[in-house]
């Protein structure tokens, strides 16, 4: 991390010439098409990363011979989140419009250290804490035949990809500095929304999930059900038991997604037709 903290001042310098808004759009418009489509094992993301930049580098080296040389520095592994990788590679392009001799060498060295933890910040939030949280209320909202939730989530999306696209421009503007600063601020949002995501995956179990058995017995007068004592230690106790069961189900070796929800069909119906869940 401490190459990246040494470059926090490597933004464009005056009196060099800037790449303008449009270059920067085709740079990211190309990101965008190739980011993953270009992927393999040796160098992962690398020939995606090149193609992306290539509009932008020939436009500050024009010598095809220099450019051919930077090019085989940066074709090397790399590896990282999508959506944040255009943001690095916004801060590569920075440093490489300072033309110093060692530009490209200290934007390698900023993409490598800050591969990582971007890759966590991005798979956590995008990948996993966006779709859960908002993938969640959209689905109860349409159990409740509601279009709310179903526009929710196109707008959260949309709103993503413009915000994301906005900070591009916005990386390579301030430099590297950017980046590395708001990094540390987006721990502290990665934090707050696992937090959301658990009290809304609670608050959804209880609610959705109705799981109810069937199971009574009679002692003289009384009739006790086995359902309402559950209950009355702790309210939802089944709803509670059946998505651990899931939960834990899901870290068996070889068991998916699909799989589970065939056995708790599977399961539904064999309990339902013995009496036990009602």
């Amino acid at each position: 991390m401490s190459n990246v903290e040494t470059t926090g001042a490597q933004a464009p310098q005056q009196g060099v010439e800037r790449l303008t808004k449009k270059d920067l759009s085709q740079v990211l418009l190309r990101y965008v098409m190739s980011a993953q489509i270009c992927f393999n094992y040796e160098t992962m993301q690398s020939a995606g990363w090149v193609w992306s930049m290539h509009p932008a580098m020939k436009k500050l080296y024009p010598d095809d011979q220099v450019l051919s040389e930077k090019y085989k520095s940066y074709y090397k592994f790399f590896n990282t989140h999508p959506w944040f990788g255009r943001l690095i590679l916004m801060a590569a392009l920075a440093i490489e419009t300072t033309r110093d001799p060692d530009a490209t060498q200290t934007a390698v060295d900023v993409r490598t250290g800050l591969m990582g933890p971007l890759a966590g910040l991005g798979d956590s939030i995008v990948w996993v804490l966006l779709p859960t949280v908002v993938g969640a209320i959209a689905s109860y909202s349409a159990l409740e035949g509601s279009l709310v939730g179903w526009f929710m989530a196109i707008a959260v999306n949309i709103l993503l990809w413009l915000v994301f696209w906005r900070l591009s421009y916005t990386v390579y503007d301030k430099g590297i500095s950017f980046i590395t600063e708001k990094s540390r601020s987006l721990a502290h949002l990665t934090d707050a929304c696992a937090i959301l995501g658990i009290i809304v995956i609670g608050a959804l179990t209880v609610s959705t999930v109705d799981v109810h058995l069937a199971i009574s017995w009679t002692v003289g007068d009384l009739t006790q059900n086995l359902d309402e004592l559950l209950n009355g230690i702790l309210p939802s106790f089944m709803n509670l038991v059946t998505m651990l069961a899931i939960y834990l189900g899901l870290d068996i070796k070889g068991m998916s997604p699909g799989k589970m929800v065939w056995i708790v069909m599977i399961v539904a119906i064999v309990l339902g037709a013995l009496g036990i869940c009602a």
